[in-house]
C-alpha cells in the first residue's frame, strides 16, 4: 500500500515533466561568429542559409559548415537553393551569388540596398528588390531582366513561373519570369512582405504611421479574398502556403487559416521582431526570449538565451528549427545559431567549443518542476518509512 500511495504522488509529476519535455526540441549544435545575424533561411533539405554580419554563411542540417564567405555590407537578406546555392542582398546595393566550394560565384550591383531576395529550389533562377525601385530577375546567376517599380522595394517571392514584389507606394505587383506585368493592385499603405501559393498571395500591410496593418488575401487575378485588420504595427508575418503567422507590436502571436480565420491567439508582451511557421507550428521572437506555439496554440516551450534573439526560422516540414541571438556592445559584437530538431533525431554536432545546451525552455519552469518533483519523492519516502 505503501508503494501504492508513493506512485499515486509521484507519478503525476513525472508525467508532467515528461510530457513537457516531449514537446520541446532537441538542441542539436550551435554556431557561433563575430557580428549579428541579419538573415535567415532554410532550403527544403534543412541546410541553413545565414547573413551573418559582414558573411554569407551555409550550414548543413548536421552543423557542418559549408561555407563562408565575406560580403559587400551586411547581408540584410538571403535565400537558400535546395542544391545550397546562397543568394544575398546587401546594404552596399549588392546582390550576390555564392556556392559551397566556389565562395562568390557572381554578384551585381544596384542603385541603393537590396532588402529582400528570393531564389527556386533548383537555383536556376533569383530575384532581388532594391531601394532603387526595381525587381531584378536573374538566370544562372546572370541578370536577366530589371522592373521598375517606382518606390522602395520591400519585398519579393518567386513562386512557381510568377515574381511577387511589393514597394513603398503600396503597389502589389505580379510579373511573369520574362519581366511581363501581370497584374497591379494598389493598396493604402507600404507592401512589406508578399507571399505567393496555388491558391492566393498573401500580403502584409503597413500604414505610413505605423498605426495600423492589414493582411490581405488575393487571388491570382487580383480579386481580394479576406482582410485580417490589427490595430498596431504588426513587424513580419510568416507563410507556410495555408497558414499565416502575424506578429509585431501586438501583444499577441496570431495565426490565421487559409481563409482568414484566427487559429489561435497566444499573448505575447514584447515586440515580435521575426516570425515564421510551418504546418501550425509558429516560431516567435522579441526582446530577449522566443516562444514555440504548437498547433492547438499551446506554447511548447519559451526560450531565454539572456541575450537579444534576432532571428527565427522553421523548415517547411517542421522538423527543423533555428534561432539566432546576439551581443551587441562598444567593444563586443557576437552572434550565436541554435539549431534544434523537432520530429525525429539527428547526430549532436557543434561547430564551436561552445556546450551543448540541454535546458527546458525557461530554466526557471524546467528548475521548478524538478525541484517539485524531488520534494514529492522525499514527503513519499518519508510516508513509508512511517
Amino acid at each position: 500500500m505503501r508503494y501504492g500511495k508513493f506512485l499515486l504522488i509521484i507519478l503525476p509529476v513525472l508525467l508532467l515533466y515528461s510530457s513537457l519535455a516531449s514537446a520541446e526540441p532537441t538542441w542539436n549544435w550551435h554556431y557561433h561568429d563575430d557580428c549579428i545575424v541579419f538573415s535567415v533561411t532554410f532550403n527544403n533539405n534543412g541546410d541553413l542559409g545565414l547573413g551573418f554580419g559582414y558573411y554569407a554563411i551555409i550550414l548543413s542540417k548536421s552543423g557542418e559548415r559549408l561555407l563562408r564567405a565575406p560580403v559587400r555590407g551586411f547581408a540584410y537578406s538571403s535565400a537558400l537553393s535546395d542544391n545550397d546555392t546562397l543568394v544575398v542582398g546587401t546594404d552596399g546595393n549588392w546582390i550576390q551569388f555564392f556556392e559551397p566550394g566556389k565562395g562568390l560565384t557572381s554578384e551585381y550591383k544596384t542603385g541603393d540596398v537590396v532588402w529582400t531576395v528570393d531564389i527556386s529550389p533548383d537555383g536556376r533562377y533569383a530575384v532581388a528588390g532594391s531601394g532603387d525601385g526595381s525587381v531584378y530577375f536573374f538566370e544562372n546567376q546572370k541578370l536577366k531582366w530589371k522592373y521598375d517599380t517606382g518606390a522602395f522595394v520591400w519585398t519579393v517571392d518567386l513562386f512557381g513561373d510568377k515574381v511577387v514584389a511589393g514597394n513603398d507606394n503600396g503597389d502589389l505587383i505580379v510579373l511573369s519570369l520574362d519581366g511581363k506585368g501581370l497584374l497591379s493592385r494598389h493598396f493604402d499603405g507600404q507592401i512589406r512582405k508578399v507571399y505567393g501559393s496555388d491558391g492566393m498571395i498573401v500580403a502584409l500591410v503597413l500604414a505610413e504611421d505605423e498605426s495600423w496593418s492589414d493582411v490581405v488575401a488575393l487571388d491570382w487575378d487580383g480579386n481580394e479574398l479576406w482582410r485580417k485588420h490589427f490595430d498596431g504595427k504588426v513587424m513580419k508575418i510568416g507563410f507556410d502556403g495555408e497558414n499565416t503567422a502575424v506578429a509585431g507590436a501586438l501583444d499577441r502571436v496570431v495565426l490565421l487559416d487559409e481563409d482568414g480565420n484566427e487559429v489561435y491567439s497566444v499573448p505575447f508582451f514584447l515586440e515580435a521582431f521575426d516570425v515564421d511557421t510551418a504546418q501550425g507550428y509558429t516560431l516567435v521572437a522579441g526582446g530577449d526570449d522566443a516562444l514555440f506555439i504548437g498547433p492547438d496554440g499551446s506554447v511548447l516551450w519559451d526560450y531565454y538565451p539572456n541575450e537579444t534573439v534576432e532571428r527565427v526560422a522553421i523548415s517547411k516540414d517542421a522538423r527543423y528549427l533555428a534561432v539566432t541571438h546576439r551581443v551587441h556592445g562598444k567593444d563586443i559584437c557576437e552572434g550565436t545559431v541554435d539549431f534544434a530538431v523537432l520530429k525525429g533525431s539527428a547526430p549532436v554536432e557543434t561547430t564551436t567549443e561552445e556546450a551543448r545546451k540541454t535546458s527546458l525552455g525557461n530554466p526557471l519552469i524546467a528548475g521548478g518542476i524538478l525541484l517539485a518533483a524531488v520534494l514529492l519523492a522525499l514527503f513519499a519516502w518519508r510516508e513509508m518509512r512511517e
